[in-house]
């Protein structure tokens, strides 16, 4: 009898355990590009963000996410802790404005730290083209970008 109700109670145990089990359907994410590739400059020094808070920006932001952003001025698209990523976009004639995905940002990031990583901190800048708005019949505009001390 009592081996009759360990093994009970370990089939229970196990379905319990099943039914709590996460479910294997996984959310797809949207990953948004709106822009192309991009040069690097190595910005590291000892007044640099932390890299661990560029990392966290990246968390952040990997759910979605397009940024619509004015020309002719730098802006602060995200933020955490020590680290900051902006961008300024160089104006063509028509354009009012650039779009930056959440991909672009996460891939920038993620290169910055494995190419300029520095004693726990990072800094870099560059250059890419991103999708002009309005985006009629208009071609990917010069957006400077850099990750910068918050």
């Amino acid at each position: 009898m009592v081996k009759l109700n360990s093994i009970a109670l370990f089939f229970t145990s196990l379905v319990l355990l099943a039914t709590a089990a996460p479910s294997s359907d996984v959310e797809a994410r949207a990953m948004i590009n709106n822009c192309g590739s991009s040069t690097f400059i190595n910005q590291s020094s000892t007044a640099s963000p932390l890299v661990k808070d560029c990392q966290q920006i990246v968390r952040n932001i990997s759910g979605s996410g397009t940024w619509t952003t004015p020309l002719w001025r730098q802006r602060k698209l995200v933020s955490y802790g020590t680290c900051a990523f902006g961008v300024e976009g160089v104006m063509p004639l028509g354009i009012t404005g650039f779009k930056v995905g959440n991909s672009d940002i996460v891939d920038l990031i993620n290169d910055s730290i494995k190419l300029f990583q520095w004693k726990g901190k990072v800094g870099a800048k560059g250059e890419m083209r991103c999708q002009p708005e309005p985006a009629i019949g208009m071609p990917h505009i010069k957006v400077e970008w850099t990750i910068y001390h918050n």
